[in-house]
């Protein structure tokens, strides 16, 4: 079935018109939860999706030559094994509903990432229909971001270095951020006339966040896509030592501030009292559901009040709000040092995957940057959880990948 055509001929199916629809369902997800809370739980439902697709798509890639996609296959399937082994063991999360939460939680954005990579194809034209939304919205942005500079507007996180923290309709600069590095991938992979000056405005956009992560992030980038030319095969070791330089140096002071004193930051407590459970719970952790993942939000962990978290602003039960702002704390605690091992292996393994990827387009920007993304949000988020990197990993991959599946070169 297909509905109404575009100037080059070409009719626009419901299948892309869906893809589109599910796309900007992602995008706008954090508003729409707060109008239909029960929404929070529509990148869950599109994993469990991607688990059928994967399902089906199983006897294809056993026959594959892609080492890198049954690494993260097999990690996966050793990070829930260690998880669920541990839940019997520790006893310490029993309500079976949130463990199953928190499995999905914690594996969703690789699961979603086999599942695209197994099965997704023909996706030029979703990719161009994105691009002329993503020039609108990039251009609204930015004039909001100019008129909540001269007179605030309600689109204010925080005030930073002077300046107003541009969150633009969000609650938080970083869904902001995720909606300027999306309209980047659509139109730079297009590349038409006036493509650098929407490159610009998504920089500018992602450095007033304000947020070190995210403007150490907007250099990165500005580097990146400075020395790729489209022909390329490798980047320089100069220009990833130069970008690596850049995110050390804008990220280290705000490292500091969340885990270089235990005793005055959150982050900083959550990674000690994990380090301690690391420990206890050696090699294999506390299992699912157990500590710093957002099911321990509303079932709070028996952890918490053993290491006396429940006294921490920010990570009491009335007032959580800080308490998944980490990610290896998580895996130290819940996973234990084979797990570790595991997520260490199963990151490097899509990283691998990415890489060869771009290189096989001749596109190594993208793949360069969305790496970028992945190791920045570890750093001091939760982020890898969250819907935000499904997301950008929907956008990316269809920017790089034209088939469903070519072999690894």
């Amino acid at each position: 079935m297909k509905t109404a055509s575009n100037k080059g001929g070409h009719r626009v199916t419901c299948v892309e018109f869906l893809a589109l629809l599910v796309f900007n369902l992602l995008l706008f997800q954090p508003i729409l939860e707060a109008l239909i809370p029960t929404f929070s739980y529509f990148d869950e439902c599109l994993t469990l999706v991607a688990i059928a697709f994967l399902g089906a798509s199983l006897p294809t890639m056993l026959h594959i030559n892609n080492k890198a996609l049954i690494a993260i296959l097999v990690f996966l399937l050793v990070i829930i094994g260690v998880g669920l082994y541990e839940n019997m063991a520790s006893e310490i999360a029993s309500d079976l509903f949130y463990i199953a939460v928190d499995v999905i939680a914690c594996t969703k954005f690789f699961f979603i990432y086999l599942a695209l990579r197994l099965n997704m194809k023909n996706m030029q034209f979703f990719m161009r229909y994105l691009a002329v939304e993503s020039k609108v919205l990039l251009v609204i942005m930015f004039v909001c971001l100019v008129v909540n500079q001269l007179h605030d507007i309600g689109m204010t996180y925080e005030h930073r270095y002077g300046l107003k923290s541009f969150q633009f309709i969000y609650i938080h600069p970083t869904h902001m951020v995720t909606l300027c590095l999306a309209c980047f991938v659509a139109i730079y992979v297009e590349r038409k006339r006036g493509w650098a000056v929407y490159f610009l405005i998504a920089v500018l956009l992602i450095f007033m966040s304000l947020r070190s992560r995210w403007m150490a992030l907007a250099l990165v980038m500005l580097l990146i896509v400075l020395f790729d030319d489209g022909k390329k095969q490798r980047v320089s070791f100069g220009v990833v030592a130069v970008c690596s330089a850049i995110a050390i140096l804008i990220g280290r002071s705000q490292m500091t501030v969340y885990y270089g004193d235990a005793s005055e930051s959150a982050r900083g407590q959550l990674t000690s009292a994990a380090s301690d459970i690391l420990c206890q719970w050696f090699p294999l952790g506390a299992g699912f559901a157990t500590f710093g993942s957002g099911a321990t939000k509303t079932t709070y962990s028996p952890l918490y009040y053993e290491y006396g978290l429940d006294q921490v602003y920010g990570l009491a039960p009335d007032n959580p709000c800080y308490l998944t702002d980490t990610f290896w704390p998580v895996i130290f605690a819940q996973f234990g040092f084979i797990g570790l091992l595991a997520w260490i292996g199963l990151l490097a393994a899509v990283m691998l995957d990415l890489y060869r990827l771009g290189k096989r387009k001749g596109i190594l920007a993208l793949p360069l940057i969305f790496i970028a993304v992945l190791l920045i949000s570890t750093t001091a988020s939760g982020s890898v959880f969250s819907m935000q990197m499904i997301t950008l990993e929907v956008v990316f991959l269809a920017a790089i990948q034209e088939k469903p599946y070519e072999k690894a070169v």
